[in-house]
């Protein structure tokens, strides 16, 4: 990426959200201009998906510019952020969520997941641990601009993300987050329905294995030598173990089962909206609820889907995966790990 005929203007990278984060590359940080719409156009912010508002960024080199970062004493801002363990809803919550002048929006920031698989790298953590706290505080605080100073940003992350909560909601006391996730039926089937995601399964396993094996429950764990069912099993797993920890851990944090967002999405968005501070007006709830997105496929806008669309899907999965399902639900019960739910009270 190379650098746009104007220099970026470091006062204007701190304070406003014009020059995203896009991806730590071996020497630096590339950036991509962005606008409130390009944002609210973006369903992902990985290189492949964003929508950037110019074609060319930039591409800072990464030791000055934590040097910069940590001579002005940018400090770190409340950010709301949508957990989850993938395939149970995030997007859609995302999205119902974003609220022009209310809200603004970021769907699962590259630069974020870097850090968390680099969190889950090894056994005991980041392999430059220093350097990994750097840019840890530089991409919160980056992630933490806004265009209005009463606009709320909420972060809707990914998974390899759920490997480094505390440090993440450390940066600020005020941080937020709501852990969503799907009972292990619902997450077997919708993560093994097509090859693809099926080597998405294989791949993140072995890249989060060091992640995987630092959890007490699994710490004898090794996911290559699984199934992609059984490892489709052991990503859940994991992610429920790290969702409840945390949960015991911090009054900030609240869960929320992707069943109450299919079933009852106007009282469910209400309470997340009133977990994050922002007050919407039901009627406005109402109005996202009966629109176009919930009729929609939250990551394919131009195909009709609906929950009844959605139930089916799932049921004509149950018959397809069948074999699949048994295979999860054994290394469950194998694990040990088969009262493995979430507690009640913590609940959107």
């Amino acid at each position: 990426m190379n650098e746009t005929a104007s220099a970026l203007d470091p006062d204007t990278l701190f304070r406003r959200p014009d020059a995203c984060p896009l991806e730590f590359s071996q020497d630096g940080l590339d950036l991509v201009p962005m606008s409130r719409e390009t944002y609210r156009q973006s369903l992902f912010m990985d290189r492949g998906r964003i929508i950037p508002a110019a074609r060319r960024g930039w591409r800072l080199p990464l030791p000055g510019l934590l040097d910069e970062f940590e001579r002005r004493r940018v400090a770190q801002r409340p950010i709301n952020f949508i957990f989850h363990i993938a395939h149970c809803g995030s997007t859609l919550l995302a999205r119902a969520m974003d609220v022009p002048a209310r809200t603004l929006v970021l769907r699962e920031p590259f630069p974020l997941r870097q850090l968390g698989a680099e969190a889950a790298a090894t056994r005991s953590g980041p392999r430059d641990p220093a350097i990994w706290r750097r840019c840890l505080a530089l991409t919160g605080a980056l992630m933490g601009r806004r265009y209005a100073r009463d606009e709320a940003v909420i972060v809707k992350a990914n998974v390899p993300v759920n490997f480094m909560l505390g440090p993440l909601l450390d940066l600020h006391s005020e941080s937020r987050g709501v852990l969503l996730y799907a009972g292990i039926e619902r997450y077997v089937l919708s993560i093994l329905k097509t090859p693809m995601h099926r080597r998405w399964v294989d791949n993140v396993s072995a890249q989060l294995t060091g992640g995987i094996k630092a959890t007490p429950e699994l710490a004898t764990e090794d996911p290559a030598s699984l199934t992609t069912a059984e490892r489709a099993a052991c990503l859940w797993a994991v992610q429920m173990l790290r969702f409840r920890a945390a949960l015991a851990e911090r009054q900030t944090l609240c869960s929320l089962d992707c069943e109450a967002l299919f079933a009852n999405p106007t009282e469910t968005l209400r309470r997340c909206f009133d977990h994050f501070g922002v007050a919407l007006p039901v009627a406005d709830i109402e109005a996202i609820v009966s629109g176009e997105l919930f009729r929609r496929h939250a990551k394919d806008p131009r195909r009709a889907y609906d929950r009844t669309q959605r139930e089916q899907d799932l049921e004509q999965l149950r018959t397809d995966l069948a074999a699949d399902l048994d295979q999860a639900r054994s290394w469950i019960e194998r694990a040990g790990l088969g009262d493995l739910v979430m507690p009640a009270g913590n609940a959107v």
